[in-house]
């Protein structure tokens, strides 16, 4: 019989049994339970698409990516922010009993579930010949397969952008014990998966995704959503700016065609009981007194501030509060809100890491989180996929059309910021589309948006990892010796493919 061998650690079921765990796991194996449960394919596709989706922004690393990128500041022990948040960078600790590691642990082991569901289900249909029903009888094999490749594709592209190696996972009867490929091969991979998506959903007029708990996404809705899926993906392969250069044409091209063809309207998902939520953004706005559980860091302010007048560290001087900011940028009112309230943000941990603004944009108005019923949760800003066709054309030195990009009537730092129009040189178009990410993205893009984009333009702060290790829990099992990246000291560092794992002291501040 046929049984996923490769040990992923916490995904036991698919690994180390030959039953489905149902009431009496012993009773039924896998192909049993396949020919007996007509509906186990469809509660596959439905685990794996949930997990996708929710992992995309519901995870313990968002908000660890939010503060290396500077977005959001910290001194609190929770999940080991300080740590995270700390100037000069920390070396990143990637002991599996570190309160901080489960940011490392919970995206790769959700998103290797999702991939090992989608993979069953692919085996199921494809090698098996097995129809897929739901658990109202109905034929659902088209659909399911829709729904594992996207999940795939999804899973295996963001662990490529957020890891610096893994395994590729196609096949059930794999069998390995080791991480042989590359963050690029796992890109590559999880971009064939989502273009074989867009060539199921051609042939499959009548195809149903409803795979999200009150939810049915359209099929024109999943054509662009995978679009946009793939431009994020692909954008994010570099770790630094010359590695991004060295990408291409070819490659910017392509994300370029893949963003031109995602949304034109930003893709919201509603909260129903039980149902998908945005919970990065629940963290970064959640309120705390008059302040928040995790503030807005000091360089929104800085690049928003039309007077110069933010310093790049807030006064440690315990007598001095920074006064409000003028901005000429009318979002910024709405996005953020000035405080004196400093909430949990200690002094003895470094008064450097203060800030006076939190976020005010995405919040519930009658609740302070986003899980509850009627919130209206942002998945995918079509702002985001403007940004990336600009920057593809950045990168191909097409500076005019960049610039047309960002300075379009409809652009938002237009109509909602009521900006001016930015020049066509590569410094102007470097700094609107870095404050861009920064002021119109941030929590909306989900796990590693702005991280990623400072990655590959060397934005980011000296000594900061630009990549996850594999944990340490999965290591241990196949006796690789634990390994890690970043702290100051080691600025400069390589990962084993050749590629900057540390970020170089270059970024848009100087590493104190």
């Amino acid at each position: 019989m046929k049984k996923i061998t490769y040990l992923l650690g916490l995904l036991t079921w698919l690994i180390s049994c030959e039953s489905i765990n149902f009431d009496d796991p012993s009773t039924l194996t896998n192909e049993e339970a396949i020919q007996k449960i007509k509906s186990i394919g469809y509660v596959l596709t439905t685990s794996s698409i949930q997990t996708t989706f929710r992992t995309t922004t519901s995870n313990a690393g968002g908000s660890h990516f939010s503060l290396w990128a500077d977005q959001s500041t910290n001194t609190n022990g929770s999940q080991s922010w300080w740590d995270f948040a700390n100037e000069p960078r920390l070396r990143m600790n990637n002991n599996s009993a570190y309160r901080g590691n489960a940011a490392v642990r919970e995206i790769y082991s959700n998103f290797y579930q999702a991939n090992l569901d989608a993979t069953k289900v692919i085996d199921i249909i494809e090698n098996q010949g097995i129809t897929i029903y739901d658990d109202a009888g109905n034929d659902r094999t088209a659909d399911c397969l829709i729904g594992a490749y996207y999940a795939k594709g999804v899973a295996q592209g963001y662990l490529g952008v957020i890891y610096d190696r893994g395994i590729i996972v196609d096949e059930v009867s794999l069998a390995t014990r080791d991480f042989p490929h590359s963050y690029k091969e796992l890109i590559e991979n999880g971009i064939s998966h989502l273009d074989k998506v867009l060539a199921l959903v051609e042939e499959t007029p009548g195809v149903k995704f409803d795979f999200l708990n009150g939810v049915t996404i359209t099929r024109d809705e999943l054509t662009k959503l995978t679009h946009s899926m793939a431009a994020r993906i692909l954008s994010s392969v570099a770790r630094d700016k010359e590695e991004a250069e060295a990408l291409g044409d070819s490659h910017w091209n392509k994300v370029l065609d893949y963003a031109t063809k995602g949304f034109t309207n930003d893709f919201m998902i509603p909260t129903v009981s039980g149902g998908y939520y945005n919970a990065l953004i629940d963290v970064l706005e959640r309120p705390y007194g008059g302040a928040s559980y995790v503030p807005v860091d000091i360089k929104i302010p800085f690049l928003a501030d039309k007077n110069n007048s933010t310093p790049l560290t807030y006064p440690v001087d315990n007598t001095v509060i920074l006064p409000p900011i003028e901005t000429d940028d009318q979002r910024f009112y709405d996005y953020f809100t000035y405080t004196t309230n400093f909430g949990i943000l200690l002094e003895a941990r470094g008064r450097g890491l203060f800030s006076n603004y939190i976020r005010s944009r995405w919040m519930h108005p009658q609740r302070s989180t986003l899980n509850v019923e009627g919130a209206i949760n942002p998945y995918f800003l079509s702002e985001e996929l403007r940004l990336l066709r600009a920057e593809a054309k950045f990168w191909l030195k097409d500076y005019p059309a960049a610039a047309a990009e960002l300075n379009a009537s409809s652009a938002s730092r237009k109509v909602k910021g009521q900006l001016p129009n930015i020049g066509t040189t590569q410094e102007e178009l470097q700094a609107a589309l870095h404050y861009e990410y920064a002021i119109e993205i941030d929590g909306a893009g989900g796990t590693f948006v702005p991280f990623t984009f400072m990655r590959r333009h060397d934005l980011l702060q000296g000594g900061t990892p630009t990549q996850f290790p594999i944990p340490q829990v999965q290591l241990d099992l196949i006796g690789i010796e634990t390994y890690t990246f970043g702290g100051i000291g080691n600025a400069g560092e390589k990962g084993i493919h050749g590629e900057l794992a540390t970020a170089r002291d270059n970024g848009w501040k100087s590493s104190l």
